[in-house]
């Protein structure tokens, strides 16, 4: 995973971020495979076209998307570095999201450090997202780690996502118990 070029941009306007997706559900415990790079933040001048203007002189493709009104996302910054690497920066657009990029952890990575949700984050993200692959990893990292401690901080922010949430994580604690 090599996202120096994109930390670089973001720690310069300084924008927060967190990493997300299969490699942040792998620092926590639970390897996936997957080619490209998920991370969070909820700072939208990401997606000003102009602050990436060096990035793409060094060879990368930029392609900031707002998103609609009734999208659940506040857009996407779809970055395609000069060496291949393929990394997403999903514009958070709820607050809790925002709190998720601020509850995160600094874990070195690579030659830096970078910010990664806890793994009761990264669940509450993958039922947000509520997906069956999505509810599937949420499954698998309900399953690493220390569950009573996963449990409770789960259900003392479960609240802060939307009301329709409560119920898979209700139906996926049932079948983990079992």
């Amino acid at each position: 995973m090599r996202i120096e070029p994109v930390q670089r941009v973001l720690d310069a306007l300084p924008a927060l971020y967190a990493l997300i997706g299969a490699h942040a559900m792998a620092v926590r415990g639970y390897p996936r495979f997957t080619v490209d790079v998920d991370l969070l933040t909820a700072d939208d001048r990401v997606l000003a076209p102009a602050i990436w203007r060096d990035l793409e002189r060094e060879g990368a493709r930029v392609d900031p998307r707002r998103g609609d009104v009734d999208d659940p996302l506040g857009g996407v910054v779809h970055i395609l570095l000069a060496d291949g690497t393929d990394v997403d920066l999903v514009v958070a657009r709820w607050e809790w999201q925002a709190a998720l990029i601020d509850r995160a952890e600094p874990v070195p990575i690579g030659g830096g450090a970078v910010r990664v949700p806890c793994t009761s984050d990264l669940i509450l993200l993958k039922l947000a997202a509520g997906g069956y692959a999505d509810l599937q990893d949420a499954a698998a990292l309900l399953s690493v780690g220390d569950p009573e401690t996963v449990v409770r901080e789960v259900e003392a922010h479960i609240g802060d996502v939307r009301p329709d949430v409560s119920p898979l994580w209700r139906d996926l604690l049932a079948a983990h118990r079992r």
